[in-house]
């Protein structure tokens, strides 16, 4: 089940690719160990870019929980 990500703010756009329209965690996640690293980021540079702001609890992968809670 892939869930579609609704941006709000200035966060509008952060995850949309034009070529592939909007992209999940879970396909951010491509080894599906449950967490964004920041390689796996790297797909998305906005992303990549926010990487340590969207990591809160300095864990070096972006959870699930903060995924979400930054959608």
């Amino acid at each position: 089940m892939y869930m579609t990500v609704v941006l709000l703010s200035g966060a509008a756009g952060l995850f949309s690719q034009p070529q592939t329209g909007v992209l999940t965690f879970q396909q951010l996640d491509r080894n599906n160990d449950g967490v964004i690293s920041l390689s796996e980021s790297k797909q998305l540079p906005r992303l990549m870019a926010q990487f340590k702001d969207l990591d809160v609890d300095n864990s070096g992968g972006i959870s699930r929980a903060e995924f979400d809670f930054f959608n």
